[in-house]
C-alpha cells in the first residue's frame, strides 16, 4: 500500500503543507526541515528515489523533450540525436510527442513540471507562449529548436531557413527551369514561412513569375506531398521544378509521381529541405536543402545544461547555415 503525505509528514515531525512545498518547491523550506521531508519520502518511498535524491541535490538530471509529430523522420531524427547528446552528459529524456494537439501539448508541460524535470527541449513546436510561460514561472528553463520565437528569457536554435530556400530555388533556376512551383508547409509555422520567402527572393530576383497556383500549401506528412502532386498534375501550365519546403513533402510527391507514370527527374524535377536518411535511401536519391541535425541538437542540448548548471549562461539565438546536398531528383533543361 502506498504511503500518504500525512504519513510523511508525522514521521518528519511537519506538517502536510510543508511536505508539499518541498515536492512542488512553492515556498522556501530550511535545509533541517527540507532533509527531514526527504529522509521520510525514503523511508516511505513515498515518491521514487529519483524524484528524492532529486530534491535532496537540486537536480533529477531529466530533460523534458517535446516534438510535434514522431513518425516525421526529421523530428525522430532530432529526438534520437539529443538523446544521444545528453545520455553523454548523464541526463534522461522524458520523450512527449504531441501530434500536434495544444492540449496535449499543454498537459504535457503539465506532467513534466509536477515530474521536477530539469529542462525542456521544444523541438518545432508552434503556439508556445503559454507553456514557456508555465515552465518560466516553475523557474525551468527553456530551448526552442527549429521554430524562430522572440523571447527574453528562452533559446533558440534554429537554422536559416530564408537562406535555404532561397538556394533551393537558386539551384533549379540555374538548371534553366523557369515554370517552378513550391510545395509549402502550414502557414502559421515559421520555418514554412521563411523557405518560401526565401523560394520567391530568389524567383523575384530573376525575374521569374510565380503563379498562384504554383503555391500549394502543405502539410509537412507524405500525404502533403501526394495532394500536391495531384493539384500540378491537373494544371494546364504544369511546372518543370517543384521545391517541397520538407523531405517528407517531396518524398510523397516522388512515389506519386512514379506511381503515376511520371518520371522523376525526367518529366519533373524536384528537391526538398531537411535531407534525413530517408532521403538518402529511396530512388532516386533526393536533391534537398540540409539541416545540420546533430549540431543543431547538440547546440541547444548544451546551451540547455548550461542554463541548468549556472544561472551566468547568457541567452542565445543561434542561427545556422542550410547547405545544398545534390543528388539525383534534378537535371538540366534540356
Amino acid at each position: 500500500m502506498n504511503s500518504t503525505i500525512y504519513e510523511v509528514a508525522k514521521l518528519a515531525g511537519v506538517s502536510t503543507a510543508t511536505v508539499s512545498h518541498v515536492c512542488n518547491n512553492t515556498r522556501y523550506v530550511s535545509d533541517d526541515l527540507r532533509k527531514k521531508v526527504v529522509d521520510a519520502m525514503n523511508a516511505l518511498n513515498y515518491q521514487p528515489n529519483t524524484i528524492a535524491r532529486g530534491l535532496r541535490g537540486g537536480s533529477l538530471k531529466s530533460i523534458g523533450l517535446i516534438v510535434p509529430d514522431c513518425t516525421n523522420t526529421f523530428f525522430a531524427e532530432m529526438a534520437r540525436a539529443t538523446d544521444r547528446v545528453c545520455f553523454s552528459l548523464g541526463y534522461n529524456i522524458i520523450l512527449c510527442n504531441t501530434d500536434n494537439n495544444r492540449q496535449q501539448q499543454s498537459y504535457y508541460i503539465d506532467m513534466l513540471i509536477s515530474k521536477h524535470v530539469d529542462g525542456v527541449i521544444f523541438i518545432s513546436t508552434d503556439e508556445t507562449d503559454d507553456d514557456v510561460q508555465k515552465c518560466r514561472n516553475a523557474a525551468i528553463p527553456v530551448v526552442i529548436v527549429d521554430r524562430d520565437v522572440h523571447y527574453d528569457s528562452v533559446d533558440n536554435i534554429i537554422v536559416d531557413n530564408e537562406l535555404g530556400g532561397y538556394e533551393a530555388a537558386s539551384y533549379l533556376i540555374s538548371l534553366g527551369f523557369k515554370k517552378i512551383a513550391c510545395i509549402a508547409g502550414p502557414a502559421n509555422i515559421s520555418s514554412s514561412t521563411q523557405r518560401v520567402a526565401g523560394f520567391k527572393r530568389a524567383l523575384n530576383e530573376h525575374g521569374i513569375a510565380i503563379p498562384p497556383e504554383y503555391l500549394y500549401t502543405g502539410n509537412f506528412h507524405y500525404s502533403g506531398g501526394k495532394e500536391a502532386f495531384a493539384h500540378f498534375r491537373d494544371l494546364a501550365e504544369r511546372p518543370q521544378a517543384v521545391f517541397a519546403c520538407n523531405d517528407m513533402m517531396a518524398i510523397g510527391f516522388i512515389h506519386t509521381a512514379l506511381s503515376s507514370g511520371v518520371s522523376v527527374p525526367a518529366d519533373i524535377s524536384i528537391i526538398g529541405f531537411d535531407n534525413t536518411e530517408l532521403s538518402g535511401a529511396i530512388s532516386p536519391l533526393l536533391t534537398t536543402v540540409a539541416q545540420p541535425i546533430e549540431e543543431i541538437a547538440e547546440i541547444a542540448t548544451k546551451q540547455l545544461l548550461g542554463k541548468i548548471e549556472s544561472n551566468t549562461v547568457k541567452v542565445k539565438k543561434i542561427v545556422l547555415e542550410p547547405k545544398l546536398v545534390v543528388r539525383d531528383t534534378c537535371r538540366k533543361m534540356q
